[in-house]
């Protein structure tokens, strides 16, 4: 976009978000092998989970199958929103939907039956759009 396509109402609106005041403790930070977001920390285990601990309580918050999921419920908790259940059912979803997405694929790969390989494509198809809707739901969390 050159300097010509820019609008004087653009350039206010650009220049009231650069001005904003925003509370950046909200924003998730990485921090040696951590995510971090307020006082609430997101770290990987070794069997592959997401562990979502609150500092000042010391206590765990939950372990969690997706990335996201744990993002999602740590900027959750830190904010101090509603909604902490409904992440860990999506949670549950998405692993779930992953797993199945996994065997079906693996089915394709494997089997020499045309109609298996038909239905384990089609019941791919729908895990893996099943993944992708529940993801974009964790996402609106985060980014709402």
């Amino acid at each position: 976009m050159s300097s010509n396509n820019i609008t004087p109402k653009l350039a206010k609106e650009l220049e009231h978000l650069i001005n904003k005041n925003l509370d950046t403790s909200y924003f998730p930070y990485v921090k040696g092998k951590s995510i971090r977001i307020r006082h609430i920390i997101v770290r990987e285990t070794r069997a592959g989970f997401f562990l979502v601990f609150d500092t000042k309580e010391h206590k765990e918050i939950g372990k969690m199958f997706c990335k996201t999921s744990a993002v999602a419920l740590a900027k959750t908790v830190a904010m101090g929103r509603e909604g902490a259940s409904r992440i860990k059912e999506l949670d549950s979803q998405i692993q779930k939907h992953f797993n199945d997405a996994v065997f079906y694929r693996y089915t394709m790969r494997v089997t020499k039956d045309d109609i298996k390989f038909d239905v384990a494509q089609t019941r791919y198809d729908i895990a893996s759009t099943k993944t992708h809707n529940v993801k974009a739901q964790l996402d609106s969390f985060i980014y709402s």
